[in-house]
């Protein structure tokens, strides 16, 4: 049980981007808490420190250290075994502009290795929530340890930074590595997100951005919320172009994308604009599912975005064929082969659909809604709806009302 409820845990954490990290002592290597920083920008270093803390660890205890670069990390050791469950670096707050000079100037970096340490933010995960943060390891305490029965010890690791002001050296080489493996994470968790909404597969898609919800992103303005905005309004883009070369057509995207763009704008936090980007997401692999025509000919394309953009034109035969500048029996032939029914068969297979939702959203005559549809004669429009349907509107209409009851 201790296992499942420690790998539940690990999972949990792991999900929202906060490392992760079960060893045995002693390590030889230490650089993956700080994902390398300290090794990069300084000379010589080693974590002495940190090694020397560790092998004190007591038992039934989960200690919570903040360091100098207010990262937090939360440490137990794991019940009848030698090894420890560290967690992080995760934030608890913001790093805005303003405090991120502040402990480069505490920590005296040189402005060479600015770009590593913004780097190093720009991987950490901020938490949403520092209480349900904390309340994950209270939970994990009492079922391992047994409730009141383990110590919490909060600490401030700065010690591990102290010898900053004295004796550190810093590099003279310019490493960028960190700065490169941070751009190529996060562009590449945006391609899979991009690669999930092409394919309509909604449930990945936001799967995959849930991942990006804590991230920190490079400020580029001092307003941290015309940041996000801005942000939001680049995802909407490259979500908008996805789409388009998934098959759908603009028609059906232009409209919708401005209106995410206004909706973006009157958002008034960081946290609705992240609702707003898994709300894209939704709608954008929705639109994909239901308007993709990507397997069909650049010609029947046209022809299917013509007719599902306005079913009242005249979308006989002959009338697309001269719209679109084809011999009618070509497109005829070419529409049945693609679609696997007759472009007439199609036209009306969407004018009955169309008229069954006015049929049970609306108190609109049978004659109004036939002439929405396309199809001026109500008497024809109502065989033709019962050959599809095997009951009339007026009867489809009852029916729909007596299932959604009072």
């Amino acid at each position: 049980m201790e296992q499942i409820l420690l790998s539940f845990v690990q999972d949990l954490l792991k999900n929202n981007t906060i490392p992760v990290h079960c060893i045995t002592l002693p390590c030889e290597d230490y650089s993956w808490l700080d994902f390398g920083l300290r090794s990069t920008i300084l000379e010589n270093h080693d974590h002495e420190f940190i090694r020397s803390y560790l092998d004190k660890l007591n038992e039934n205890t989960i200690y919570y250290l903040k360091d100098t670069l207010h990262c937090i990390y939360t440490i137990l050791r794991i019940p009848d075994s030698s090894g420890l469950m560290i967690c992080g670096p995760v934030l608890l707050e913001e790093m805005p502009p303003d405090r991120l000079k502040e402990v480069s100037r505490k920590m005296k970096i040189p402005e060479r290795q600015q770009p590593v340490l913004q780097g190093f933010y720009l991987r950490l995960t901020c938490f949403p929530s520092p209480t349900v943060y904390n309340n994950i390891f209270l939970t994990l305490g009492n079922y391992l340890f047994g409730e009141n029965q383990y110590e919490i010890i909060f600490n401030d690791f700065n010690d591990m930074d102290s010898w900053y002001e004295t004796y550190a050296h810093y590099s003279n080489t310019e490493d960028s590595r960190m700065n490169i493996r941070m751009i190529e994470e996060r562009y590449g968790i945006e391609n899979q997100i991009l690669d999930a909404v092409a394919s309509g597969n909604e449930t990945r898609a936001l799967n995959i951005i849930s991942s990006l919800t804590g991230r920190n992103l490079p400020y580029r303005l001092p307003c941290s919320l015309r940041d996000s905005k801005d942000y939001a309004i680049s995802f909407n883009t490259l979500l908008r172009k996805t789409v388009e070369q998934a098959g759908v057509h603009p028609i059906h995207i232009d409209a919708h994308s401005n209106q995410n763009v206004k909706l973006i704008e009157q958002s008034s936090s960081k946290a609705q604009c992240s609702a707003i980007q898994l709300q894209l997401v939704r709608n954008y692999c929705r639109m994909v599912r239901k308007y993709t025509l990507r397997d069909y000919s650049l010609l029947t394309r046209k022809v299917m975005t013509w007719i599902s953009t306005d079913l009242t034109l005249d979308l006989s035969l002959n009338a697309m064929a001269e719209l679109l500048n084809v011999n009618a029996s070509y497109l005829s032939t070419l529409f049945k082969r693609e679609v696997g029914i007759p472009l007439t068969d199609y036209v009306n297979r969407q004018r009955v659909e169309l008229a069954k939702k006015l049929l049970v959203a609306t108190d609109f005559p049978i004659k109004i809604i036939a002439e929405k549809c396309g199809v001026p004669d109500v008497y024809y429009f109502s065989r033709m709806f019962k050959k599809r349907t095997g009951c009339t509107p007026k009867v489809y209409r009852e029916q729909a009302g007596r299932e959604q009851g009072p």
